[in-house]
């Protein structure tokens, strides 16, 4: 469902489409696996999106994949809570499809920039680029 209605891709939606998807998707199997029901599953769903929505992917010295690799530890953690939420009677105020929806909506509007990928640069531009950001803190 989030694929058909907004983005899994970090290319087409940043971070948030990514990660957020699939801590959403971790939420709901964590509430089926325990026996939730499938209204639960959606509140869960729709929390653990809500939580990462907006998230781009930060060009880090050129490398999304930096940040990334680290967020996904948070993702997962976002999976838990989500589910714990939603299996302690949390609700979210927001319908799952709208959230999807609404996560779809950002994504379209986020600068290419912050995507997944990025306009090609050379590895010494990049390099470049770092030390001119690292002097001007000093």
């Amino acid at each position: 469902m989030i694929a058909y209605r907004a983005s899994i891709s970090g290319a087409a939606g940043g971070c948030q489409a990514e990660i957020g998807a699939a801590s959403a998707m971790a939420a709901g199997a964590l509430v089926s696996l325990r026996g939730g029901t499938n209204e639960q599953i959606g509140h869960a769903v729709a929390m653990a999106l809500k939580n990462l929505m907006g998230l781009v992917c930060d060009p880090v010295a050129g490398l999304v994949e930096v940040p990334c690799v680290k967020r996904n530890v948070v993702g997962a953690v976002n999976a838990i809570s989500a589910a714990d939420m939603a299996l302690a009677g949390i609700e979210s105020r927001i319908p799952v499809d709208e959230v999807i929806d609404a996560m779809g909506e950002v994504g379209r509007r986020m600068p290419v920039e912050f995507r997944e990928t990025l306009p090609p640069r050379r590895p010494a531009e990049r390099s470049k680029n770092a030390c001119l950001r690292a002097r001007s803190r000093t």
